[in-house]
């Protein structure tokens, strides 16, 4: 088939999938409901009064420009959830935007292997459109990385000047992406020497150390912060290459299929190409930012210990998916290789979505119902307990009904995260005192206690099993048994004393598990 003809269909096929991007994008936000806990959190950091931000800014997984930037969007299009569901959009659309920039920019044709890989990566439409700066984050470690090929394949002022600026950029949007800054740039800097270019390692190194210094700020913060190690747990690496494969979406056989085939197409040319001759400089880059960003990223994770999530690997998933597209550019012509290409993505697309359709549509929490319909119902002498704590962020949002209501248990700031008054509370001998005789008081009036998110319900004859005050306990600063510990203690008082209780049916359908929520309602007292 003649080249001209096949860069047609490349083009076409890019089209259309930067087209149906774009539909799941509107898709996306216009069911993506209420913002979930997370979301909240941002977004309340953001909008505190200037002064609280910078001391509190920490509490949120965003480096400060992040943060201003996000404040910026505010002040300009509202801090309604249609508003910030666009900003999710706007993200989305800015990775198709760097994807076909990189194409265009490095002599690819069209973007098909990051368009199927990255921009339609189900993982993304979920959590890189959040209002959380991974997928902002994903957008500017790609920029970053054709920027650095292109600075590869054309030294200029201009070329290295965008470097530079995308490295600073993407720092600036997530911690992770140090890792992944410096894994690019070590790629690019043995490119140099392999084909003894010192001026252009110099001029990456003089980069880096830009985007390094522009980070430093952020170090003594960072350090001083005594409250994570209750994010932090025994995470393994097989933990963590369970995660990153969901990332990938791997968890679809589809998508699996089409990593390993594009992974194939690109390899089998090249080692095809190694007896022949010397290979691209800008295939060997690609090989080399993949193998030191997946070195590195390894290497972060276990250091920092969090417990691993989909949306910590987005920007890794992005990065390899620009690396794959630009290794298969550069390592053949082949018009079968090309048309197998276009095959591939076509396939993977219609296969992947089939089965992730009810992920696009669901809501990422339904805790905006729940407030909503105590907005309504619950009154002055009632009481609202949220539990756990953390999603009293996000019900912080949207509550504004007439009944009191505090989280379990009971924090004195409710408008963020704040793991280190969570830490003072696991550190107290009986951190629900303040909590009980206000509960007591409530009913013994006649009034309701709504619990917001229930509680661990025991069977006849079960008690809790009571631990010390952190880290005394075998768990040291977990809080997540704590956090059952005390739902535990809650449940076995109400029991004891209430006369009747019901769990309220679900509210909302479609709901992210992550943040679906129940309601359950307890009135009445006896002794």
């Amino acid at each position: 088939m003649r080249s001209d003809i096949i860069r047609r269909i490349e083009l076409i096929a890019a089209i259309f999938l930067s087209l149906l991007a774009l539909l799941f994008l509107t898709i996306r936000a216009t069911h993506a409901g209420g913002l979930w806990r997370d979301e909240c959190d941002t977004v309340a950091t953001a909008t505190l009064p200037f002064s609280e931000l910078l001391r509190y800014f920490q509490f949120d997984s965003f480096p400060l420009p992040f943060i201003l930037a996000l404040r910026g969007y505010i002040a300009v299009g509202g801090n309604g959830d249609t508003s910030l569901h666009v900003f999710g959009a706007l993200v989305g659309i800015s990775l198709l935007l760097v994807g076909w920039w990189s194409a265009r920019c490095l002599r690819g044709n069209a973007p098909l292997v990051f368009l199927t890989l990255a921009a339609l990566n189900p993982t993304f439409f979920t959590w890189g459109t959040t209002v959380r700066g991974y997928g902002i984050g994903s957008v500017m470690i790609v920029f970053a990385f054709a920027a650095t090929a292109n600075l590869l394949a054309h030294r200029t002022i201009q070329t290295a000047f965008l470097m530079t600026i995308a490295f600073v950029a993407a720092v600036q949007c997530l911690v992770s992406n140090t890792v992944l800054v410096f894994a690019i740039s070590l790629g690019a800097i043995g490119v140099c020497f392999l084909r003894g270019d010192r001026k252009t390692a110099v001029v990456i190194a003089g980069a880096l150390g830009v985007a390094a210094l522009s980070f430093l700020p952020y170090v003594a913060t960072y350090f001083r912060m005594g409250w994570h190690v209750l994010l932090q747990a025994n995470v393994s690496l097989a933990a963590l290459w369970q995660t990153f494969r969901d990332s990938l979406s791997a968890h679809n056989s589809a998508t699996a299929l089409a990593w390993l085939a594009f992974a194939l197409v690109a390899a089998i040319p090249w080692i095809m190409r190694l007896s022949k001759g010397p290979i691209s400089s800008l295939s060997t880059f690609a090989i080399l930012a993949t193998l030191f960003s997946l070195a590195g990223g390894c290497i972060f994770f276990k250091l920092l210990r969090y417990l691993p999530n989909d949306w910590y690997f987005l920007p890794f998933v992005c990065l390899l998916a620009a690396a794959l597209e630009l290794f298969i550019s550069n390592s053949t012509r082949s018009s079968a290789i090309r048309v197998i290409r276009v095959g591939i993505c076509v396939v993977t697309v219609a296969a992947t979505w089939w089965s992730n359709w009810p992920a696009l549509i669901a809501r990422q929490s339904n805790i905006k119902f729940i407030a909503n319909y105590l907005n309504s119902q619950a009154q002055a002498g009632d009481l609202v307990i949220v539990n756990p704590w953390f999603f009293g962020v996000s019900f912080n949002r949207y509550y504004r009904g007439n009944a009191p209501w505090v989280t379990l248990p009971i924090l004195n700031d409710r408008r963020i995260h704040r793991y280190d008054l969570l830490q003072e509370k696991m550190s107290e001998e009986d951190p629900l005192k303040d909590l009980m005789p206000t509960i007591e008081r409530t009913l013994r009036k006649g009034g309701r206690i709504y619990l917001v998110g229930c509680a661990h319900w025991l069977q006849e004859g079960e008690h809790p099993v009571v631990l010390p005050p952190a880290p005394q306990s075998h768990y040291g600063w977990n809080f997540l048994p704590y956090l059952i510990e005390w739902s535990e203690e809650i449940a076995e008082f109400l029991l004891a004393h209430v006369q009747t209780g019901a769990t309220l049916p679900q509210f909302g359908d479609h709901i992210n598990p992550d943040e679906d929520v129940q309601l359950c309602q307890v009135e009445g007292w006896h002794e």
